[in-house]
């Protein structure tokens, strides 16, 4: 028991404020836009519905604060909901553009080469 005790005392933790708790979930969603690695795998993953939700808890935080924060924290809630919002589409439309990408790839394999293109037509005359 002393020693957990102990452990508490050396291990500071910052104090909770709205700025601090932004930071943390805005950290949360900057994470699962880089990739958390699948610890059965070892396969990064990618999880942009947790990202989404975390844009939506931000957003309902900005509207229910509206009025009662301080400049900075109204600026700091501001920028990092922006960045997360442009991060998000970012890596969404790159996730898009390699699956059409994908796509295509698969459908020229699957596509059976034009016979027509080595025969010679009629010559009119």
């Amino acid at each position: 028991m002393e020693e957990a005790t102990a452990q508490e005392e050396t291990q500071q933790l910052p104090p909770v404020d709205f700025i601090s708790y932004l930071t943390n979930l805005v950290e949360t969603g900057q994470l699962y836009l880089q990739g958390v690695p699948n610890p059965e795998t070892e396969e990064v993953v990618i999880n942009l519905p947790i990202v989404k939700h975390i844009i939506d808890t931000i957003e309902m935080l900005e509207e229910k604060t509206k009025g009662n924060l301080t400049a900075p924290e109204a600026n700091f809630l501001t920028n990092t909901l922006y960045e997360l919002r442009m991060g998000y589409i970012r890596v969404a439309s790159s996730q898009e553009a390699a699956a059409q990408q994908a796509a295509a790839e698969e459908t020229e394999i699957e596509a059976p080469p034009n016979e027509t293109e080595n025969v010679s037509e009629p010559e009119a005359q």
